[in-house]
């Protein structure tokens, strides 16, 4: 019984040290989309907008689709992992319970990556590195405050879901 706690243990430790280093990397590439935004907007060599100026209509519904996907990434991750405790047998459990919590944390995290790639379209569209900015740190602030941790996967291979 001890060494399956212990082989448990170190898939859990294992997961979660997977989701951290593909989550880092979520992260910075959502400094790079500010990086870009800059020079593009206003870094050196800057272009200047290209083409007709966006109506600030469309510019507000980009903004409240990139505000949605973080509304959405929460949700989503909580629905995932509600059905990964509906497996039938309890050898399964364990390996459905892990999987289904690294799919439902990756999708939030990439929905709240999306939010800020809308942020650098509507930059590449207004010429205004802002959107970008705001929306990259909405974005970061969401993932940061998604981070997946340990207590989490043991709280589902408990029988709870931790949101």
């Amino acid at each position: 019984m001890v060494v399956a706690e212990e082989s448990r243990q170190s898939r859990v430790d294992e997961a979660v040290r997977f989701l951290n280093v593909v989550c880092i990397g979520m992260v910075m590439s959502v400094g790079f989309l500010a990086i870009v935004a800059w020079f593009v907007a206003s870094g050196p060599g800057a272009a200047g907008q290209v083409g007709p100026p966006l109506p600030r209509a469309l510019v507000y519904v980009g903004l409240a689709v990139g505000v949605g996907l973080l509304l959405v990434a929460p949700v989503a991750h909580r629905k995932m992992l509600d059905r990964s405790g509906r497996s039938l047998r309890a050898d399964e459990r364990t390996d459905t319970a892990l999987e289904s919590f690294r799919l439902a944390t990756l999708l939030a995290f990439l929905l709240r990556e999306g939010a800020a790639i809308v942020g650098l379209m509507l930059t590449l569209l207004t010429n205004e590195p802002m959107w970008c900015y705001v929306l990259g740190a909405l974005a970061i602030v969401a993932m940061i405050w998604g981070w997946p941790r340990q207590e989490q996967v043991a709280a589902l291979l408990g029988g709870e879901v931790a949101a």
